[in-house]
């Protein structure tokens, strides 16, 4: 599979370089490639203590399966939800949001960017995974599971496709994954989603895409050094938690969303999304159902 993978992104790069698409950059890719694997090398390491942790537990189910069709039906939508749930805590937390953010840092969307792994997410994300094992799934299936909804997020990473109408409202799709990468103010935190959208709509986290996706971070990190994409936003924390006063601030620097500060001097995503559309309000035409939509997101 890993194979197949990379035999895709080079087939994207060649027509980007033909097309003259300008959607990859060498030296990018480069660290894409070697973030996935510094990602893979964790994973597969940690593989068979996941399994045992989730095999431990279903010990414990209070459910039992008897028909495969509802079991596969059932698990594939749970576990997306279990990654939504990760997924949220990811960008909402700024502990885990330091993990995350490696991710994020790319300037360029393209299926490299889908392999630009959270190296340092599979030391916790089998957590979310143990109330499937308590609904009864095994653990060879809820791992097989999530590689299936992982797979699938991989294509969704891309410029190549546009638009696929009543897909976009119901799948997580390139064009709302795009969103998701994107910097603008009131793209931030939105899609969440890595097989279906629906929990995005359900939980007042979906934006649809209308203008031109600015890929990256806020302020982006501007540096090739593998070492600090991974760490970063670890010394950013401990310079924030070492100048801040008083304990209930040094734990918001750590456990408070991504942008939060005591004194103002910087902002959370929320914060800049309702910035961004009393301004827009003001200045520019709403489109429709816009700032409806939005103020009801960061109300």
């Amino acid at each position: 599979m890993t194979w197949f993978f990379i035999a895709v992104i080079a087939l994207e790069s060649l027509v980007s370089v033909f097309g003259q698409y300008k959607w990859y950059d060498l030296k990018d890719s480069v660290i894409n490639l070697t973030l996935a694997f510094l990602n893979l090398s964790l994973d597969l390491l940690l593989k068979g203590f996941t399994y045992f942790i989730l095999d431990w537990f279903h010990q414990f189910a209070f459910i039992q399966w008897t028909s495969v069709f509802w079991l596969w039906a059932t698990l594939i939508i749970l576990e997306d939800l279990a990654y939504y749930t990760l997924h949220w805590v990811d960008h909402n937390v700024r502990f885990f949001w330091a993990v995350h953010v490696n991710h994020h840092s790319s300037q360029k969307m393209n299926l490299s960017v889908a392999v630009r792994s959270s190296v340092l997410q599979p030391l916790y994300r089998f957590v979310y995974y143990i109330p499937l094992a308590l609904l009864g799934f095994e653990a060879w299936q809820i791992m097989l599971a999530y590689a299936i909804c992982n797979a699938w997020g991989f294509f969704i990473h891309t410029e190549a496709i546009g638009k696929l109408g009543l897909l976009d409202k119901i799948f997580a799709t390139p064009s709302n994954h795009r969103v998701h990468h994107g910097s603008n103010p009131h793209y931030l935190d939105r899609n969440m989603g890595m097989f279906l959208i629906i929990w995005d709509r359900i939980f007042g986290t979906y934006q649809e895409e209308r203008e031109e996706v600015i890929y990256g971070l806020t302020k982006n990190i501007e540096s090739d050094k593998i070492s600090h994409i991974i760490f970063h936003e670890w010394k950013n924390i401990a310079k924030d938690v070492k100048r801040a006063p008083g304990l209930r601030n040094k734990l918001m620097y750590i456990f408070g969303p991504p942008g939060w500060s005591h004194d103002g001097s910087t902002l959370t995503s929320k914060q800049m999304r309702k910035a961004y559309f009393a301004k827009r309000q003001k200045t520019m035409k709403p489109l429709e159902n816009d700032f409806a939509e939005q103020e009801e997101m960061v109300a």
